[in-house]
């Protein structure tokens, strides 16, 4: 029977290549332009007929998590690639349950039905662990091992399960060596061969005929693809790339790519030097309604307003405890659900008295942020701990989404200034402001330095500043944004709200005035709002 199949296998892959290589290209009509300039870099259009493009999706089970895998399957149709293969674990298995196993089989294969292309199946531990669900494979898909042909490129979807040894024991048993070995040697001249199994067994000992299919492969240019690790990794080995793919829904702690830790799927484009790989991670791409005109006037109602305000904790020189309060105002008919998280640092600890709570529709809460000094230095050299809120809301008929919000919360010292006893002048000159408190950080301070110091009286504010540039740009005719400028912005809003403000309106919201160096012919340039 086994020999019938690949006969049949071989008829069909040679029309799939035919197929393939005879694809027609896009008729193109480019306008006539007149001169030599065109608005396009070159017409060297990347539309080879031997490229084609497939996707790969990995493990869905082991811990599955709903929804991901599904995701998946519709952000695929969404990129529409040729086909799509799979490297095993497609339900949970580990049972000889038949009912139960047919109902976890049901469930997967309506996922794959709702894929707009064709899907390769391949065998993992999940799948394959026992002889009643080798037999069901069998019963469902045929063979648990075979291959096909595809624009010149030979494709081998492999079982690692083929003992029924479970988790870290796969192998390849004499009799799908033997079927391999023969694929491999009819197949001789194709231009890229890629390997499709569950289990890297090359990250395992006693891997049966493994190594012996790895020599046959290290002769031609080839490419192997697994999973059931549940972790990114690639190698180059054996004359070839070889994969440990992370995970389409199955269980992770999901720490991210540096950590190879999330859930993606693998889009393939096939060229005539090879392949080209690239992993989607399946939170970086959305359908074209990611934003509507319905969902935009709601983000923006929501999302252009801050419904936190964070009493400002100020201290003298030290500081080693205290509180603040958080009010959370939901302004909306709707209830509000707020979760605090809070991050580390090695100098400030921060915890919330209540991490996750629901603020009813048009109304305040209030929650107790707690504060330490873990190292007790002074408030200088204190760095801030993070503190992030996501923020949602029960909107009827609506997409769900999460406002993210991210705080940096230290102590800050209480500055106090100086009062004027009629001793300032306003007169351009520095010789009754015997020295000046403040200096501002320079990156190269033997070319640059900047000082200034503000007293007051009972109308007005003083600012003194002494700024020394060894390099000055000063442009006549030209913005005060784009050359050297000293200025100053003065913000006279309540003390909780200031303390608040990100200034993205500063603007608005602020007195400002600046003003360059005098120009060689003179001129000053000025920019000021006052009220």
């Amino acid at each position: 029977m086994r020999n019938f199949i690949l006969l049949v296998i071989i008829t069909l892959s040679g029309v799939f290549c035919l197929a393939q290589n005879d694809r027609k290209l896009p008729d193109i009509s480019m306008e006539d332009l007149n001169g030599e300039k065109k608005p396009w870099t070159n017409l060297n259009w990347n539309n080879n007929p031997y490229n084609f493009q497939f996707a790969i999706v990995t493990d869905r089970t082991g811990g599955h998590r709903p929804g991901i895998f599904e995701d998946g399957v519709r952000k695929l149709n969404l990129l529409q690639p040729e086909f799509v293969l799979s490297v095993g674990d497609l339900i949970e298995g580990y049972t000889e349950d038949l009912d139960e196993l047919d109902r976890q089989w049901t469930e997967f294969n309506g996922f794959v039905d709702a894929l707009e292309m064709p899907f390769f199946y391949v065998p993992g531990n999940h799948d394959i662990t026992n002889k009643v669900m080798e037999d069901l494979w069998v019963k469902q898909f045929g063979t648990t091992y075979y291959y096909f042909v595809y624009g010149d490129v030979l494709f081998m979807c492999m079982n690692s399960e083929d003992q029924n040894r479970g988790a870290g024991r796969g192998t390849i048993s004499d009799e799908q060596f033997e079927w391999a070995k023969k694929v491999l040697a009819a197949h001789l001249n194709v231009r890229w061969t890629f390997v499709f199994m569950h289990q890297p067994l090359w990250h395992q000992e006693d891997t049966k005929r493994w190594k012996d299919l790895e020599s046959l492969l290290t002769g031609r240019k080839h490419t192997v693809f697994t999973g059931h690790e549940h972790r990114y990794v690639s190698e180059q080995r054996n004359n070839g790339n070889y994969y440990v793919l992370a995970t389409t829904g199955g269980g992770s702690a999901l720490r991210g790519a540096p950590l190879g830790e999330f859930d993606h799927v693998v889009w393939i484009t096939m060229t005539e030097e090879g392949p080209v790989m690239v992993n989607l991670q399946l939170e970086g791409f959305w359908t074209e309604n990611v934003v509507n005109r319905a969902t935009k006037t709601r983000i923006e109602t929501v999302a252009n307003k801050v419904p936190f305000q964070i009493e400002p904790l100020y201290a003298k020189k030290t500081f080693s405890e205290g509180t603040v309060n958080v009010k959370i105002t939901n302004d909306q008919d709707v209830p509000m659900t707020v979760k605090f998280q809070e991050g580390f640092s090695w100098d400030i600890s921060g915890s919330v008295d209540q991490p996750t709570l629901e603020v009813a529709p048009n109304s305040v809460e209030t929650v107790t942020l707690a504060i330490k000094n873990r190292r007790k230095t002074s408030i200088a050299d204190l760095k801030p701990f993070k503190l992030k809120a996501n923020v949602s809301y029960a909107f009827k008929d609506a997409t769900a989404f999460e406002i993210p919000y991210t705080y940096y919360i230290k102590p800050e010292p209480m500055l106090a200034f100086a009062s004027n006893k009629n001793t300032k002048k306003v007169d351009g000159e520095l010789n009754d402001w015997s020295n000046l408190f403040y200096t501002l950080p320079t990156k190269d301070a033997k070319n640059l330095s900047a000082k200034f110091d503000i007293t007051y009286d009972d109308n007005y504010l003083y600012i003194a500043a002494d700024v020394k540039d060894d390099h000055l740009k000063s442009l006549v005719g030209s913005s005060v944004w784009s050359q050297d400028h000293i200025g100053f912005v003065v913000n006279a809003d309540p003390l909780q709200k200031s303390a608040m403000n990100i200034g993205n309106r500063w603007f608005e919201e602020s007195i400002f005035a600046m003003v360059t160096p005098q120009t060689p012919t003179g001129e000053v340039t000025a920019d000021a709002k006052v009220f």
